[in-house]
């Protein structure tokens, strides 16, 4: 198992990426989404009237389960690259 990760999240509206090179291969993605979000200055929560929330996908697949450990999502790769997307309830 790899001692650190490369670690990279895009999100289209932010100009440079998220990257921690040496992140936790234990860590969650819970926690990783945290620093993500507070990298990038958003926040999940009610926005006039409507839900918003961000979702980590790696590649098409939604990554659901923010318990998972970094590594488990990398497999075997020393790096993991992510993208940040924003979704909006309305009404909710």
């Amino acid at each position: 198992m790899a001692k650190t990760l490369n670690v990279t999240v895009t999100y289209p509206a932010a100009g440079k990426p998220f990257q921690d090179k040496k992140a936790d291969p234990s860590e969650t993605l819970a926690s990783l989404k945290a620093r993500v979000l507070a990298k990038f200055g958003l926040e999940e929560g009610d926005e006039g009237g409507s839900q918003v929330t961000y979702i980590l996908f790696k590649g098409k697949d939604r990554l659901e389960d923010l318990s998972l450990a970094l590594q488990q999502v990398a497999g075997n790769a020393a790096a993991l690259s992510l993208k940040l997307s924003q979704q909006i309830v309305q009404g909710a």
